[in-house]
């Protein structure tokens, strides 16, 4: 054991020493960006406030919405600052669709200052949003200052069709809009908000404060509408909503959603330098990370095994201490019970060394078999109209223990009481799913089948993959200009130098991914539950006696959920029923999962409607808000931030 400890203090050792190596080339770049940028590039709004915001809506026929901001801004006493940013939320998720985003497209922009503040300008990407970036960097300005900002965004308006705002029957069309996201740090002192239309408005609504706040705010119908607030701190969000009949607009009025996710001149002097270490480091930085993470991915980031042992086993106190190795293939036995007192979820994260939501879902299963809950369907007739699941919580079983995320888990999902609905944790739940995730990858640490946690060793290596590409992107698009200001000549380096460490954050991002190692004991841990896992891809119905079928097939079915076979587990039960029905013997169906098929429930039927549960909920545990084209009016359709677009302010 002593030696295993040692090696354990060498690795992390070499790890660490690696992670300096490898993040203090990044860390020199970034800290060489900082200098070479020009000065107050990327202020915080610190002291900066605004004393009043003004801005004027005029919507348009075709759901676009001309923009005209008047903003007063009081920069912090005695210092001096360039000018303002405006950023403009322009893309952001749709709904619940993974791998859709709506569009805000933004054009005809343009500045003035009435008190003579710079008004140059510059529109770029930021994130999801257009930056508007005012002022000069030759000039400074100071004081309060005056900025009106003009712009157009299109598809803004949203369709609402007739009943789904909760009011009038008829077609209508909503403005339901962010003026402040949630992430705007400026405090401002008042804001008003005025909106024209081609038609007056039918209904108004204002939400203030931080995100998800139901905060009112003033607002008047109309045309104008108008909109009020004060005193919105750092944080507030302020959204509006405006509701106009759809016979003042045009008939094909729809949202933009699209496809995607909701970021040689050598000069002279010391450019020719300049440009030839560039050039070196951008070719050499991507050859010395691969090498570097290659050589660790080779000595620490294999997992280790017993040398001489069967896999699946473990050293006795008697046995003289066995060899460690790393690397090879495991030769997997078949097992004809799940590692002994490993749960279904932890049989799964050792696999794959991730603790996926899939993991947490037959984590559920298995309380329910161990008799901590009861699931049951509810909300349709048959198998192809099940809609939800009621879940029960029940006395602590006698003799049973939970492990720590199980009693997180079991306290997430009643947190309401001991009898809710599946469907009730959507949108709820993640931050729970999140907790469970981190205990179980705890356990597995505590068991001693991985030395740190699986998710910090890759997350470690990743994130300084991020960091190392990010200041590869920085010196991409910023870094050259700079360099070339201060050699005073022209410098074609930063691209090579920026996109090679961009290849080399990519190359560590992913190698940095399999730096999670097994312990010995954790790889035959692995070897014997892929011996189960091979059990249940070839068990036969004759093997299973019917006096034990029930209590076999509840047990292993979280099992099988993991390995992605119940539906082969249920066929072998299907079988086992009818063996016994031609032997004249009747088999106890589970009564952990309630059936609300019309007929008596069945393994098959049983095993079906776990698998759909455990789809359903997996969905449902890592469901978050997302916003929309829904209408702010309907029940649960409003709130601070919860609109679309929005905008963030500071000063550079």
């Amino acid at each position: 054991m002593m030696r295993h400890d040692t090696q354990a203090r060498g690795d992390a050792r070499g790890d660490r020493g690696a992670a300096r190596a490898l993040g203090a080339v990044a860390v020199a770049f970034v800290a060489a960006l900082l200098v070479l940028l020009p000065a107050g590039s990327a202020s915080a709004a610190g002291g900066d406030r605004m004393s009043d915001f003004a801005v004027t809506y005029d919507l348009q026929a075709d759901g676009s919405m001309r923009v005209t901001e008047r903003i007063t801004w009081v920069f912090p006493a005695g210092e001096e600052r360039h000018g303002i940013l405006r950023n403009i939320v322009v893309r952001m998720g749709y709904g619940d669709q993974e791998g859709k985003y709506r569009y805000y497209d933004m054009t005809d922009v343009s500045v003035s200052s009435p008190t003579g503040a710079p008004d140059a300008f510059r529109v770029s990407e930021f994130g999801a949003s257009d930056q508007i970036r005012i002022g000069s960097s030759d000039e400074y300005t100071r004081g309060t200052q005056r900025y009106e900002v003009r712009y157009t965004l299109h598809h803004v308006l949203n369709p609402i069709a007739a009943g789904q705002d909760g009011g009038t029957a008829e077609k209508t069309v909503e403005l339901n809009y962010n003026v402040f996201g949630a992430n705007e740090t400026t405090p401002r002192d008042r804001v008003s908000v005025t909106v024209n239309a081609p038609a007056a408005s039918t209904r108004t609504r204002c939400f203030e404060g931080v995100k998800t706040s139901d905060t009112p705010c003033s607002g008047t119908p109309g045309n104008p509408t108008r909109f009020g607030a004060e005193d919105l701190s750092s944080g507030d969000a302020m959204t509006v909503i405006a509701s106009y009949p759809a016979t003042a607009f045009d008939a094909d009025l729809a949202p933009d959603v699209r496809d995607g996710d909701a970021d040689s001149s050598l000069g002279s002097g010391a450019a020719p330098a300049a440009n030839a270490a560039a050039w070196a480091g951008g070719i050499g930085a991507p050859v010395l990370a691969a090498a570097v993470m290659g050589a660790l991915v080779w000595t620490r980031g294999r997992d280790e095994r017993y040398a001489g042992l069967t896999p699946g086993l473990s050293p006795t106190s008697t046995d003289a201490a066995a060899p460690v190795m790393r690397g090879g293939r495991p030769v997997v036995a078949v097992q004809f019970q799940p590692p002994a007192g490993v749960a279904p979820g932890l049989v799964g994260t050792v696999i794959d060394e991730t603790a996926n939501p899939i993991d947490v879902s037959a984590t559920v299963i298995d309380l329910a078999v161990r008799g901590f809950l009861r699931i049951e369907e509810t909300g349709g007739e048959g198998l192809f109209k099940r809609t939800d699941w009621t879940l029960t919580r029940l006395p602590f079983p006698e003799g049973e223990r939970a492990h720590a995320y199980e009693r997180t888990l079991l306290d997430g999902i009643f947190r309401t009481g001991d009898v809710v609905t599946l469907s009730s944790l959507k949108n709820t739940f993640s931050s729970t799913l999140k907790r469970v995730q981190r205990e179980m990858y705890d356990e597995v640490v505590t068991r001693g089948w991985f030395r740190r946690s699986p998710q910090t060793q890759r997350g470690a290596w990743q994130t300084l993959g991020i960091v190392i590409a990010a200041a590869g992107a920085l010196l991409l698009f910023y870094g050259g200009s700079a360099i070339s200001v201060l050699l005073g000549a022209g410098f074609s380096g930063g691209a090579v130098l920026g996109g090679g460490l961009i290849l080399s954050g990519i190359i560590v991002w992913v190698l940095g991914g399999r730096m999670a190692a097994k312990t010995p004991e954790g790889s035959a841990v692995n070897a014997q539950s892929l011996g189960f896992k091979e059990y249940l891809l070839t068990a036969e119905a004759k093997q299973i006696a019917f006096d034990e079928a029930s209590m076999v097939f509840s047990r292993y079915l979280p099992y099988a959920v993991v390995f992605g076979v119940a539906d082969r587990w249920a066929g072998v039960f299907a079988d086992v029923a009818r063996a016994a029905d031609a032997a004249g013997q009747s088999l106890v169906m589970p009564t952990w999962y309630v059936w609300s098929g019309t007929t008596f429930p069945d393994f098959g039927s049983i095993a079906n409607g776990v698998e759909s549960f455990s789809t359903t909920s997996t969905g449902t545990f890592t469901s978050t808000p997302g916003s929309s084209g829904s209408s702010g009016f309907s029940s649960g359709g409003g709130f601070s931030g919860g609109g679309g677009g929005g905008s963030s302010s500071g000063s550079w």
